[in-house]
């Protein structure tokens, strides 16, 4: 047996490689053959540490082990895979072994069984009704409600201020969902909604990337106890503003697209239903979008090169106007720059699967109710696919064939297979059009040199304010 001693976490561990060892043997006998990872005694301690950087400790496990680890926290089982080959077997090719995996169950309590969280039939027949409504040319019309907005919000800046970049994009993402969803203002239900889904989400995180994941979901805490109180407001919200929505009248927002949905019987949505798809497009449409904004800008500043091409453009492209929907093609390096951002700062930060079966992917057996775990961050920063991986460069998307020459699953941040997001249009512009419609008169400057500490929750978020100085273009 070897015994060599590794630096991890910032403490020293023996580790005892016999990984080689154990799969020989388990070969040999029949038995499963795993990949390599940190040994089965992976303790209390190790765990915490886990919880506490997932980012990091995923990374140096891939590091130290290669492509694929195998690791258990508990009575849970894990594979951590990062080359794009067998999350194309996972996510594509056999996903059907596959379910959505055990921490989405936290997250069902809050979203219900909608696009995101469901499964099998339910899902195909509810992605066949939502699709309509986020197709190209659906969200066409949603492009003026974009730009008035963001326009409203860069109004509202002052040459020589510091503001908050991520509060500010918070801010813009939820007005912007709140009417291409509600075909509503702002109304204070709306901001009550938005509070109510933040605690959720925090609720989520506690119980998902904590120790608390260990605990059985039928054991009560005060945690659960609370989540519940704000879930039933939450829901008295939602129905509430359903009643509204039925009452006013045909439209092109997507829960107008919902209302009027049939399923193949011709019967319609269930209100809970109706519920469930607007709590999870309200989510997906919100934050995802507010954090490659505030990343982009936050790159846009440190790289002042990328910022002189990013004028260029809009001063070519709109001059002094704002952007419209037919813009969205012309702005080819704002959308590389959005697409570098979400290389580097994927909002989605990782996708996870729980296996129905005894399945092989690649070489390596995976059984029944193992989670697998496959992290855009990490295959997004590895160098195999990305030359200069770390850096922030946008012109390796523009006028290229890069997306074309990946393979498929090393660039992947809204997902893949049948389970890609299915508002994936509406995201991409959106980005493009509030970027391009607060660059084209203003320009913001780091206040730190330092830069923005990240927190894996169910999305990758800033752990505090983005600080920024607003400087008005010349």
């Amino acid at each position: 047996m070897l015994v060599e001693v590794t630096e991890w976490m910032g403490k020293k561990h023996v580790t005892h490689d016999i990984h080689k060892v154990e799969n020989a043997a388990r070969s040999i006998l029949g038995r499963s053959h795993r990949p390599p990872g940190p040994p089965v005694c992976f303790g209390p301690i190790n765990m915490m540490a886990f919880f506490e950087d997932q980012l990091g400790v995923l990374e140096s496990f891939h590091k130290q082990y290669g492509d694929e680890v195998y690791l258990r926290l508990g009575p849970m089982q894990f594979f951590a895979l990062r080359d794009p080959a067998l999350l194309e077997e996972v996510l594509l090719a056999k996903n059907s072994s596959f379910r959505k995996d055990d921490f989405m169950e936290t997250l069902r309590q809050i979203l219900g069984d909608g696009l995101l969280t469901s499964e099998g039939e339910q899902w195909k027949k509810h992605r066949r009704i939502a699709a309509p409504a986020l197709k190209r040319k659906q969200i066409r019309s949603y492009a003026d409600d974009m730009v008035n907005y963001t326009r409203e919000s860069a109004d509202h800046l002052r040459d020589g201020e510091v503001v908050d970049v991520w509060d500010m994009m918070m801010e813009l993402t939820l007005r912007i969902v709140v009417k291409t969803l509600f075909n509503l203002e702002l109304p204070e239900q709306v901001n009550e909604i938005g509070d109510a889904i933040e605690e959720a989400m925090h609720y989520f995180d506690k119980e998902s990337h904590s120790g608390w994941a260990l605990v059985p979901k039928s054991i009560p805490t005060p945690g659960r106890h609370k989540i519940r109180e704000t879930l039933q407001k939450l829901d008295a919200i939602i129905y509430d503003l359903i009643v509204e929505r039925r009452k006013g009248g045909e439209g092109d927002d997507l829960l107008w697209s919902l209302l009027e949905a049939r399923y193949e019987d011709g019967s319609p949505m269930s209100t809970r239903q109706i519920r469930d798809e607007a709590i999870t497009m309200f989510i997906a449409g919100h934050e995802t979008t507010a954090l490659a904004t505030t990343f982009a800008f936050d790159q846009i500043a440190r790289h002042p090169e990328v910022a002189r091409k990013l004028r260029e453009e809009l001063d070519a492209v709109l001059g002094d106007r704002p952007a419209t929907f037919e813009d969205v093609r012309s702005l080819s390096y704002t959308e590389s720059i959005i697409k570098e951002t979400m290389r580097l700062y994927p909002p989605a930060w990782i996708i996870g699967r729980c296996a129905l079966e005894d399945i092989k992917i690649g070489e390596w057996d995976v059984p029944a109710g193992s989670q697998v775990v496959m992290s855009q961050w990490l295959v997004h920063r590895d160098e195999r696919h990305f030359k200069d991986a770390l850096s922030f460069k946008p012109e390796r998307w523009h006028n290229t064939n890069l997306e074309r020459e990946l393979p498929r699953f090393a660039y992947f941040p809204f997902g893949g297979g049948q389970r890609v997001c299915i508002g994936n249009h509406f995201a991409m512009m959106e980005a493009i059009l509030m970027v391009a419609e607060i660059a084209r008169r203003w320009d913001f400057e780091l206040t730190s040199p330092d830069p923005i500490e990240l927190a894996p929750m169910i999305t990758l978020r800033p752990t505090g304010p983005v600080r920024m100085k607003v400087n008005a273009r010349g």
